[in-house]
């Protein structure tokens, strides 16, 4: 059970090793405290920045020997082969397959930030050395790791409120909406194409929110038609999307996507339609699902209380005592671990099906068919072997 305030007998430390994340980094500092908070990593090498020196003070900080702090990615993966468990990888986009692939050939397991990287063809390369050696890798979709979007899953998949007919997920943010000219510096990379790939909102938190789909549904989308669109000007980039998608058995989805949407901070939110009833969730009222059945009064489900077994057993505090995002990310790292921890059988330890390697192909995926349809217009399908029911 991947509660994360388990602390006695204490769990099996794992020694990892970081790419990326020294001083200024946006997201990496949330990644090193949900390794705390599991209480299962002990960071113990890593390149911390593509500066060596910069590099250097952000390891002496964060307690790492000056020894096993490297200047590239190449010597940390030949140094730290057989002496780390794990490399998390928490640079910009482009910079994911030179670090993904050194470790991989090293045969270390990777957990790499979303998305996986910026071009197909470097993905396939990742999935063909993770499966010589079956290789450990994740990609950090946070947003699998909260208990009442684990509990979403399990009503959906058991039947709960009937055949699957829509799903819609909306993730809105505003912090693009005054201008470029306010831009916080460790965002604006997102905003060009040599470094943010093909789109840049796709890319971003697209990929989290078509992760959630087939999270939450147990489906692979077959096919979509996207229309992609710059709201802000200056900004080099798409920074808005709206795609329709469609699953199997009658299933329609709708995925609505803007960097620019004042009173957004952070508006992750999925509704999801059944022949008997509808579930939503909110990514800023993360306690709640909210289930709404057909011609009844509606529920409020919370997390943490016995009626909610999926969302009980990741559960860290008691009802009433609010999880985050910290505690979200920090339920997948403890994911992460019982995995690695399993050797070989990695891919089957969890409870939870991980955010693999292979879900990360499909967000790559993801991008190229949305600029593609948006360019052309029209429905694109797509890899054929994707259309299978995800194992449940």
């Amino acid at each position: 059970m991947p509660n994360i305030t388990n602390d006695i007998p204490r769990p099996a430390t794992l020694k990892v090793g970081m790419i990326g994340g020294g001083e200024g980094a946006y997201f990496a500092s949330l990644h090193r405290a949900a390794m705390r908070l599991c209480n299962r990593y002990q960071l113990v090498a890593g390149v911390f920045s593509s500066q060596p020196e910069k590099s250097l003070v952000a390891g002496q900080a964060l307690g790492v020997e000056a020894r096993r702090i490297y200047a590239s990615v190449e010597a940390m993966a030949r140094a730290e082969a057989g002496r780390i468990d794990a490399v998390v990888v928490v640079t910009p986009n482009h910079l994911h397959f030179e670090a993904c692939e050194a470790f991989l050939e090293a045969g270390i397991a990777v957990i790499c930030d979303k998305p996986l990287v910026n071009r197909l063809d470097q993905a396939q390369r990742l999935a063909e050395l993770a499966a010589r050696r079956n290789t450990f890798f994740a990609l950090t979709y946070t947003y699998q790791g909260y208990p009442m979007v684990r509990e979403a899953r399990r009503r959906i998949l058991d039947g709960s409120i009937g055949q699957l007919r829509f799903i819609q997920v909306e993730y809105l943010l505003e912090w693009l909406a005054p201008g470029v000219e306010t831009l916080n510096p460790s965002l604006a990379w997102r905003g060009e194409p040599d470094k943010a790939g093909a789109s840049s909102v796709v890319g971003d938190i697209g990929t989290h929110a078509f992760n959630l789909m087939e999270f939450l549904t147990g489906q692979r989308a077959k096919a979509l038609s996207a229309t992609l669109d710059n709201k802000v000007p200056g900004w080099q980039m798409d920074d808005h999307c709206v795609a329709q998608l469609s699953f199997a058995d009658g299933l329609d989805g709708l995925m609505w996507l803007s960097f620019a949407a004042p009173g957004h901070r952070n508006g992750l939110k999925f509704k999801v339609v059944g022949s008997c009833a509808s579930l939503e969730w909110s990514q800023e009222l993360p306690e709640l699902l909210y289930l709404k059945p057909l011609d009844s009064a509606e529920s409020i489900l919370r997390r943490g209380q016995a009626d909610n077994p999926e969302a009980l057993a990741c559960s860290s505090l008691p009802a009433g005592c609010s999880e985050g995002y910290l505690e979200a990310l920090a339920i997948l790292y403890q994911d992460f671990a019982v995995a690695i921890a399993s050797g070989e059988d990695w891919d089957s330890a969890t409870r939870i099906p991980l955010p693999d390697l292979h879900q990360g192909i499909r967000g790559v995926e993801l991008t190229q068919l949305c600029v593609t349809s948006s360019a052309q217009r029209q429905w694109l399908e797509f890899a054929r072997e994707d259309h299978a029911r995800q194992e449940q």
